[in-house]
């Protein structure tokens, strides 16, 4: 096939999801272009607990290092990003939480009609084909103080949805010690509401295997006759022609395959789901983007778009980790003890459950007023500027002061894992228990750009990482909390001591020089070609389609423009079903489009084909040259 209808750039979560609902039609061609391979089923993906054993296989990730940060003593952060079908689904940990409605209606109030919490919703759990199936036991969620809205959640998706069926020792004492600290337990955290501390969910299919899109979306429906996948296919262009009028037209793709330029053409669109690092790298290198750095490069300019590559935003972490009076049944215990690990393999193969089917899932998210008691360094926020020539970043910062003093809307995050996370000093046969502290919405922004024009050079990408004081302060006060959480029982009865920071670590100063050695991302980058008008520094309108381009869309994280608090997964999937239902045919010959409100039922002849729609359809009827079409679209 040297041609298809639709050009997919990119086989992760995005670029699957967009390839499995275009082929539903039989008479659309997609090709789908992976700069990996095709395999996504190993021990070393589907077992949950392998959750890391890819990070840095450069089968799998592509293991960008950012540009030395100059708050952060001066380090380069690691970045791991999916080299596979399937994405970097192959490498997360794989917790399906969502944002609160507020952070989701705020696309909208950026200017993105029709992204909302409720048109986010729609798509998580009730679009036409839901993204998720959950599946959990509604006794075994009560004993956490979990209780689910069935409304909020999916029944009949690809992707699968569990309940952890293990939770580790420290989850139930725990939930008490964040209880005694002030921090309530929320029941149902994907409903609207996301504060407090809860069970998360997890891509985890009943059989406790790793429900990546590969094997939800992909591997059900890889027989299609209209649906090409081709792998080792690194894309070095964009084919543009600027000449056919006032949009640029993108005509196909250039990519490199076994040391081969090759060229592939798309008579709609080319449809980009690289990620926030490689979508703008692939974007620039095509000539669109900021003009001084392309003819920096000596880089032709197609499409002046300055916003390409900036806002880059992501959440910050760090752990404290410590040590348990007694040898209890932690991670680190049995995965270096033969016996147990061999029973635990037992469990797996044949019960479909333990330890290797689950991962870390306990959480708890906080706004200012529970971390911040005076308010001190909420109103230093508030208050709180930046020094960019980037419309966008000034745009979406002053949305996110806007939340700071919301008791709904989470800055902070301490999760709680079983194990002895890299830091420290570790100990065979020591139980450890360790805090991953977080920010959820970041003050700083930064970039990604190329560096040169060498197609297969890695990006250059500087998240000016703790350039500014709050979001040091906030990094300050997770590490007093975390603190405050290990010396409150029933916690205060299990830990032995303090590995890092450790004791000698105590006047601010001292926590803050231990922030600038330890800080690094929980790998959720976003807002490098964001959706946002174009007057306010935004990349692509509300329908995904690059602005000043006939046919180019782009589908993945870089489209968010305002970091959530959440893990990135389930808002991706509802971006990717979402864009599916946007109009993706180049509608040049499009004359009227009317939308048209239904409050009961609808009796219309489309095609001669009489027909009644129900309540759940919006109805839209596109004339055109050659005769009407009507496209409907599933709440």
């Amino acid at each position: 096939m040297s041609s298809a209808n639709y050009i997919v750039v990119g086989g992760g979560l995005s670029g699957l999801v967009v390839a499995s609902r275009l082929t539903e039609d039989p008479k659309v061609t997609v090709t789908v272009l992976e700069a990996g391979r095709e395999t996504f089923h190993t021990e070393n993906i589907d077992v949950p607990a392998n959750l890391v054993a890819n990070w840095t296989n450069p089968n799998y990730d592509w293991t960008f290092m950012t540009a030395p940060q100059k708050h952060a003593d001066n380090r380069p952060l690691y970045q791991p990003r999916g080299k596979s079908l399937g994405g970097s689904t192959l490498l997360a940990v794989g917790e399906l939480t969502r944002a609160g409605s507020t952070e989701y209606d705020a696309f909208e109030k950026l200017g993105n009609q029709g992204w909302n919490w409720d048109g986010f919703l729609k798509y998580m759990k009730k679009a036409r084909l839901p993204s998720e199936s959950f599946h959990y036991s509604p006794e075994d969620a009560a004993r956490y103080g979990m209780k689910f809205e069935t409304s909020a959640h999916g029944n009949n998706g690809p992707l699968q949805k569990t309940f952890p069926q293990y939770l580790d020792v420290f989850v139930e004492p725990s939930i008490q010690a964040f209880n005694g600290i002030g921090i309530p337990v929320n029941p149902d955290p994907n409903a609207g509401e996301n504060v407090g501390v809860f069970v998360a969910a997890q891509a985890i299919d009943q059989n406790a295997t790793r429900s990546s899109t590969a094997a939800a979306y992909y591997e059900p429906i890889k027989s299609r006759p209209n649906l090409q996948i081709i792998s080792h296919a690194r894309v070095t262009r964009l084919l543009t022609d600027s000449q056919s009028g006032s949009e640029v037209l993108i005509k196909g793709v250039e990519y490199l395959q076994d040391d081969a330029l090759k060229t592939l053409n798309a008579s709609k669109e080319v449809i980009m789901c690289a990620g926030s690092f490689q979508t703008p790298q692939v974007l620039e290198l095509s000539g669109i983007g900021n003009r001084a750095i392309l003819e920096k490069l000596g880089i032709p300019v197609v499409l002046e778009l300055p916003g390409v590559g900036e806002n880059l935003q992501d959440h910050l972490a760090l752990t404290c980790t410590y040590k348990t009076k007694e040898k209890m049944q932690t991670f680190d215990v049995v995965m270096n003890d033969p016996d147990l690990l061999k029973e635990q393999k037992r469990i797996y193969t044949q019960e479909h459950r333990g330890m290797l089917g689950a991962v870390p899932s306990l959480f708890s998210f906080m706004p200012f007023n529970l971390f911040d008691k005076d308010g001190g360094l909420a109103t230093a926020a508030s208050k709180h500027t930046i020094d960019s020539s980037c419309l966008a970043a000034h745009k979406t910062l002053e949305m996110q002061k806007s939340w700071v003093h919301s008791e709904k809307i989470p800055f902070m995050d301490i999760s709680v894992f079983d194990r002895f996370m890299p830091g420290g000093v570790f100990e065979q046969g020591i139980s450890y228990i360790t805090f991953t502290c977080m920010t959820l919405h970041t003050f700083s922004r930064g970039s990604v750009h190329v560096g040169s024009a060498d197609p297969v050079a890695s990006p250059v990408i500087d998240l000016q990482v703790l350039d500014n004081d709050v979001d040091m302060g906030i990094l300050v006060k997770v590490v007093k909390l975390a603190r405050k959480l290990a010396q409150t029982e029933p916690l205060k009865s299990l830990i032995d001591g303090e590995n890092f920071p450790g004791p000698a670590v105590q006047t601010d100063e001292q926590i803050k020089a231990f922030v600038r050695q330890a800080v690094g991302t929980t790998y959720h980058p976003i807002a490098t070609v964001g959706m946002l008008p174009k007057e306010d520094g935004g990349c692509v309108d509300n329908n995904l389609k690059v602005y000043g381009t006939r046919n180019l869309r782009v589908v993945d994280a870089s489209v968010i423009p305002l970091h959530i608090s959440a893990h990135l997964q389930s808002t991706l999937y509802a971006i990717a079903e979402k864009a599916r239902y946007q109009p993706h045919e180049n509608c040049g010959d499009t004359k009227y489009v009317f939308r048209l409100p239904i409050s009961s039922r609808l009796d219309c002849e489309v095609l001669q084909v009489q027909t009644r729609f129900p309540l759940d359809f919006d109805f839209f009827v596109v004339f055109r040259s050659e005769a009407p079409r009507a496209i409907l679209v599933y709440h």
